[in-house]
């Protein structure tokens, strides 16, 4: 499989933007994110081949230092931990955690950028929504009908 390079600056940026959402969720809010935390430790090996890569090494900062802060608290807790623990040990770090060694980036903007016939989504989409979340209504599957079959 080749990769040609306009995919592959398609992807890095993905990547880049996943990643500045991870370090805003880090910077901002750390405390209303202990799983998000939990995810990191549990899967700090992806991480390794970001941490190398000239486009990700600014924002990878704040990552590594969150990984590199809770592991040194877990390892102190000892080993066979449970998720229980591991979440409240990751609790009581985020008070502990200095603020000020996390590096402050600009705040994430993103803008929504409608497609031509943004109801093929949308409209499908709510009804899944009504059906699955109308408590106390009965909906009849085979009584629904989103859209008529005739082709006109």
């Amino acid at each position: 499989m080749v990769i040609e390079a306009q995919d592959l600056n398609v992807i890095e940026e993905v990547i880049r933007m996943m990643l500045e959402i991870i370090n805003s969720c880090l910077t901002n809010s750390l405390h209303h994110n202990p799983n998000l935390v939990y995810a990191l430790l549990y899967k700090r090996d992806l991480f390794e081949q970001f941490r190398t890569h000239p486009s990700f090494q600014d924002i990878m900062q704040n990552i590594d230092l969150v990984i590199t802060f809770f592991s040194s608290r877990l390892l102190q807790a000892g080993a066979e931990l449970s998720v229980e623990r591991v979440l409240e040990i990751i609790k009581q770090g985020v008070v502990a955690l200095p603020k000020d060694r996390l590096k402050k980036f600009p705040e994430l903007k993103f803008k929504y950028v409608e497609e031509e016939q943004p109801e093929e989504f949308f409209i499908p989409y709510v009804w899944s929504l009504v059906y699955n979340s109308a408590a106390g209504l009965y909906w009849n599957p085979q009584d629904i009908q989103l859209f008529t079959m005739d082709s006109d």
